[in-house]
């Protein structure tokens, strides 16, 4: 992530499990936050994950970004 998305934060729950325990998460989740609002929720895991889910809507974010210049002369 931090290769080809410089900048975008990523996170995980420590080995102690501490966000777990504060928001009494059961199943683990797959989850894309931006601006502070959670814009793709995947499937219970593990065995709900899906990961080319994950990659398209990252992929689809990326292309957004990037923008076209014209110059005309």
């Amino acid at each position: 992530m931090t290769q080809e998305a410089p900048g975008c934060q990523v996170v995980a729950d420590t080995m102690d499990n501490s966000s777990n325990a504060a928001y009494g998460a059961y199943f683990q989740r797959l989850y894309i936050l931006q601006d502070q609002k959670v814009v793709y929720q995947g499937g219970k895991g593990p065995e709900g994950y899906k990961i080319a889910e994950v990659r398209e809507w990252l992929d689809k974010y990326k292309r957004s970004q990037q923008t076209t210049v014209v110059i005309h002369v």
